[in-house]
């Protein structure tokens, strides 16, 4: 199935509210449990002067799960989508506990100006984390910029996306096994997004000549990739 992309930024608010009224609950979970243990085994260690970015956060589902997991470490959500940032803050604020916690926030601004070095995050992030955002991406080598211009040395990545299905029937099939009962702005959103992925060896090939060369690129289940890794002490 040819890649077909998407608009990098879910600005309508109709989309936003859809997004953030769905239940991703069971793949959030997984994803930070993936995540924590990934942490474990790379013998990172999370504390109060950490600083956890999570780029392209949307309306925070992954971001509160971080705060909540290591809540004394700086947890920001970043995102260029001020519909999303609008639903984000207001589920913080809401939450007691996510309420409290002085380090994790939200900041709107966008990938190629984190890119350029452009931001408060310039070579300050021990770990750096996305979900859903790759695909959103024109232009992989922005992405690849920013995530070494906030990077500190030997930080901590992972990132999880949708992965393109072979077929058209395969991306439908997708579609009724995870989501049968959602509404059709979602169901219209998510096959939008499921042609606008990238394949593992897609990502492997623009991985290649990069600073995240040794990255892991591991296909998860039916329709995830998972790139994790080191940035070397080194680069």
């Amino acid at each position: 199935m040819k890649r077909i992309r998407e608009p990098e930024l879910m600005i309508d608010p109709d989309q936003a509210k859809a997004y953030a009224e769905s239940d991703f609950s069971i793949s959030d979970k997984m994803m930070v449990s993936t995540l924590v243990d990934f942490v474990k085994k790379s013998g990172g260690n999370i504390n109060a002067s950490s600083v956890i970015l999570d780029l392209g956060c949307g309306p925070g589902n992954i971001t509160e799960r971080i705060a909540s997991h290591w809540p004394n470490a700086t947890v920001t959500g970043i995102d260029d989508s001020f519909e999303m940032l609008k639903v984000a803050r207001k589920r913080k604020i809401l939450d007691k506990k996510l309420s409290k916690l002085e380090g994790f926030s939200y900041i709107k601004t966008n990938i190629s100006a984190i890119g350029r070095g452009a931001s408060m995050f310039f070579e300050s992030a021990d770990l750096v984390v996305s979900n859903s955002l790759m695909h959103h991406i024109h232009d992989f080598s922005d992405f690849l910029r920013a995530l070494k211009s906030v990077s500190k040395k030997g930080a901590l990545h992972f990132h999880r996306d949708l992965r393109r299905p072979s077929t058209k029937q395969e991306a439908l099939a997708i579609q009724k096994k995870y989501i049968p009962d959602a509404s059709p702005l979602m169901m219209r959103d998510f096959m939008a997004s499921l042609n606008a992925a990238y394949t593992a060896k897609e990502i492997k090939n623009k991985l290649e000549h990069s600073v995240f060369k040794n990255f892991e690129v591991l296909e998860i289940d039916d329709r995830y990739v998972d790139v994790f890794g080191i940035i070397p002490i080194s680069c």
